[in-house]
């Protein structure tokens, strides 16, 4: 009887699918959630982008314009939810010496930079007597599978460029 049972094919199969699944369906998981998670990353980079690119253009802005940009980034990140988003846009102004500060600021979600307080800028990009665009997002991605194992990802992007259409950007209150 023993004997016959040790001979015994049939269910080997079944048997080591058992033990392949829940390491195939952590796999199947994961990869939903790394892909997806690089997918909310890249939103981020391209609506901090589009926040840059947009104010870049104007030469002069209104707080109203300003929440129009920052509104439009909320298209660009759909369907990642804007109430884990914190956007910042600003200018900065270099003076002759060198220094930075901030000229203007406004904020979604978040506290917008002081007007006047310094600001750290890159050697490689600092020229004095110029102003750059400053557009920042700090995303908190929570993924949609397995939340309270991974936990939040925190996400952050920061994209500085010229004005185009004039050297500064005028903030009309």
């Amino acid at each position: 009887m023993m004997g016959a049972l040790l001979r015994e094919k049939r269910g080997i199969a079944a048997v080591e699918f058992a033990f392949a699944l829940p390491f195939l369906v952590l796999l199947y998981i994961g990869g939903y959630q790394l892909s997806d998670a690089i997918s909310a990353y890249r939103k981020v980079t391209v609506a901090t982008r589009t926040i840059a690119d947009l104010t870049s253009q104007y030469t002069s802005v209104t707080n109203g314009d300003l929440d129009d940009i920052l509104a439009a980034s909320q298209q660009v990140m759909t369907p990642y939810k804007m109430a884990n988003a914190e956007l910042v846009v600003s200018q900065v102004s270099i003076d002759g010496s060198g220094n930075a500060k901030v000229s203007w600021s406004r904020a979604r979600n978040t506290t917008a930079l002081t007007e006047g307080s310094a600001y750290t800028v890159a050697s490689s990009i600092k020229q004095n007597n110029t102003s750059l665009i400053v557009a920042t997002i700090k995303y908190n991605y929570v993924p949609v599978a397995a939340s309270s194992l991974i936990g939040t990802i925190p996400m952050r992007d920061v994209i500085i460029m010229s004005p185009r259409a004039s050297s500064t950007v005028k903030k009309i209150s």
